[in-house]
């Protein structure tokens, strides 16, 4: 019983704060039942039917029908706002007019479903990773920023194994697992949380490479997710082995090719804010790291990029450097090149923590290379 509070108090200290600073957070207003896929399977199909709903969300000239054993058990901003003395509570309507419909149309997606669509063709009713991860796994990935994917940068796992003076064992795991940085943490600490080497997030963008025919495809028994148009050249059944550079780059190529589908990285940054304003730590993660998987692919392209950075500056607070490390690390390590000084300026000068970021992360990378 001792051992059990002491876990909860450990939880309860590693978790995030809030961006909008609101105060109904404690240790129990998370969800333990809500990860299996059947369930989720069986909830996405009251998400496309007012059957049953006994709450509305008005926003933005929509109502948005939905139920509250779904939304407030997952949302305590929800189930503070139905359960208490608010005037929510009794008529059972609530209205954010700062929201954007589009945006809460994907939160509510999420919560129904364990993911939410990126515009393209996605296999519906089937859960991201995130949403099967532990609380204390949850509150540890958003406490840690997530890495920049560069085979000329060392990862963060590398570099903290180098300074314990495990180089070769850090190189190691950084060539096996380029996508996420190893847990460096000692597995006896109490609080330690096995790195899951099965985690592909989102699960649609790590998909094996394989066959000879010109797609990638998420293998589902009742939905395939197909990237088309381009032959990746790469056969695990082939005589002809491929170095891991080889590799590495024609994976990101395919990447690439997908965020270029989507073409946004507003949507992930505003699901983000919206999951941490109505305190949603799964939608939270999976936010950021959609989005870092976007900003990382096309960023050097993407014009809108430094409208990105303002509008994520603008919504997060100081305390938020997970999220804004993101574009700290991408812009810092290539801030050295004219054209994107010429692209950042305007931000740099808006936002002085960027600026201050990006020198950061620029120094590092011009002292470790």
């Amino acid at each position: 019983m001792a051992a059990t509070r002491r876990r909860g108090a450990r939880a309860e200290e590693t978790r995030p704060p809030s961006s909008t600073g609101f105060d109904y957070r404690d240790g129990d207003d998370t969800v333990e039942d809500l990860r299996s896929i059947p369930v989720y399977k069986s909830l996405s199909t009251l998400r496309l039917s007012s059957k049953f709903s006994d709450m509305t969300i008005r926003c933005g000239g929509r109502e948005f029908k939905a139920h509250r054993a779904i939304v407030c058990t997952q949302s305590s901003f929800f189930e503070v706002a139905f359960s208490g003395e608010f005037k929510e509570a009794a008529s059972q309507v609530i209205d954010p007019p700062e929201d954007d419909p589009d945006v809460l149309d994907r939160f509510l997606e999420f919560l129904y479903t364990g993911t939410y669509s990126q515009g393209t063709r996605y296999p519906i009713n089937t859960p991201s990773t995130v949403a099967m991860m532990s609380t204390e796994a949850i509150q540890k990935s958003l406490k840690r920023p997530p890495g920049v994917i560069c085979q000329d940068k060392t990862s963060e796992y590398a570099e903290s194994q180098t300074a314990s003076g495990d180089e070769e064992e850090a190189e190691e795991e950084f060539e096996e697992d380029p996508d996420f940085p190893q847990d460096p943490e000692d597995p006896e600490d109490p609080e330690y949380w096995p790195p899951n080497r099965d985690r592909k997030e989102p699960n649609e963008e790590y998909n094996e490479f394989g066959g000879d025919d010109a797609s990638v495809e998420k293998d589902d028994n009742e939905d395939k997710y197909q990237v088309q148009n381009e032959q990746l050249e790469f056969n695990h059944g082939s005589s002809a082995v491929k170095s891991t550079e080889e590799i590495i780059r024609e994976r990101k190529r395919v990447l690439r090719k997908l965020a270029k589908e989507r073409n946004d990285l507003f949507m992930p940054l505003r699901i983000y804010v919206m999951a941490d304003k109505y305190d949603v730590p799964l939608l939270r993660l999976l936010a950021r790291d959609r989005f870092y998987r976007a900003a990382e692919l096309l960023w050097e392209d993407a014009e809108c990029f430094p409208d990105v950075v303002d509008e994520l500056y603008r919504l997060t607070p100081e305390t938020d450097t997970a999220m804004r490390e993101i574009v700290c690390r991408l812009v810092g390590n290539r801030v050295n090149e004219s054209p994107i000084r010429d692209k950042m300026r305007a931000v740099m000068r808006e936002h002085g923590d960027f600026t201050v970021g990006v020198m950061e992360y620029m120094l590092h990378f011009n002292k470790n290379w």
